[in-house]
């Protein structure tokens, strides 16, 4: 038998099984170019769907209807009480077209809304060929951005508003009154949306208006308006959920019919409907793929005659 002692043969030995368990024993390194660039992430996105139905004097019975249909507990008794005595209503429906909601956007059995989430389908073209009964607008919200819906496009002469406050009653007139929606949305990790709406009365004569965006000095032309706060409306929508809102009827006391009734050449009444097709929070959405606004942007979209 043959004795190495030498500390060189050992360091050589050592140094040839080292470079044989690096080669043949498998290392594998988790993948990189798979895993999410969370410092690449944008904001979130909204999309809905708004209609607005023009209502014909003979369906009174078919609202009625859709008020039975829908689902007017969800929001607290305190908001329906304040909505209700300015006469406003609001109620929500399922991913399923109603009978009742069915009639009024004037489409067939087979007009479905039950679209899984994060796809869209449109109504089919036999629906699309008849007389329209409702406009329809595609919207995708961005956090601070406001879309500003004109369920009606000609001011009233003069609309009085009545409040109590601190026990005492109060009044005010205003002239060239006009109704506005504001809607917003936040989009929720599960796919759901926060959406919320504030009614607000347009009113008087445009003034030069200035105000602070983004550390710039914004100069604009704009009427004044009355924000109605205590009248916010916050719901959690799924996807394919409906949110309905209109006034409680057409001779209501509140302001809520400035916002959904004009007697010009007869009774005209209209009915708001918005739809959530699409919520994708930020964590979901890459920063490339994505179109951001300024903040404090606003959309309006007028009533189409």
């Amino acid at each position: 038998m043959i004795k190495h002692t030498h500390p060189i043969f050992w360091l050589i030995l050592g140094g040839i099984c080292v470079h044989l368990a690096c080669t043949s024993l498998p290392f594998h390194r988790q993948p990189t170019a798979n895993l999410p660039d969370f410092n690449n992430q944008s904001t979130d996105t909204v999309g809905i769907e708004i209609f607005i139905i023009r209502l014909a004097p003979h369906q009174n019975e078919l609202l009625q209807q859709l008020w039975q249909e829908v689902d007017e507990q969800s929001f607290p008794l305190h908001l329906r009480r304040e909505l209700f005595a300015q006469g406003f209503r609001v109620g929500i429906l399922g991913n399923l077209l109603s009978p009742a909601l069915a009639q009024l956007l004037n489409v067939t059995a087979d007009g479905r809304t039950d679209i899984p989430w994060g796809e869209f389908q449109e109504f089919s073209a036999a629906d699309a060929a008849r007389e329209p009964t409702a406009t329809r607008t595609i919207r995708n919200l961005l956090p601070d951005m406001r879309a500003l819906i004109k369920v009606f496009d000609t001011p009233l002469p003069e609309q009085s508003l009545f409040w109590t406050e601190n026990g005492m009653s109060h009044g005010q007139t205003y002239t060239e009154a006009i109704g506005l929606l504001c809607v917003s949305a936040t989009a929720n990790r599960d796919g759901s949306a926060q959406i919320q709406i504030v009614p607000e009365l347009e009113h008087g004569v445009a003034e030069l208006r200035i105000r602070p965006r983004a550390g710039l000095v914004i100069h604009e032309t704009s009427r004044p308006r009355h924000t109605f706060e205590t009248l916010t409306i916050s719901q959690r929508l799924l996807p394919g959920q409906w949110l309905i809102m209109g006034t409680t009827a057409p001779d209501s006391a509140g302001i809520g019919k400035t916002f959904f009734v004009r007697r010009d050449s007869g009774l005209k009444q209209h009915l708001l409907a918005i739809r959530l097709f699409n919520a994708t929070p930020a964590a979901a959405t890459s920063a490339p793929t994505l179109l951001t606004a300024p903040k404090g942007t606003e959309a309006i979209m007028p009533e189409r005659n």
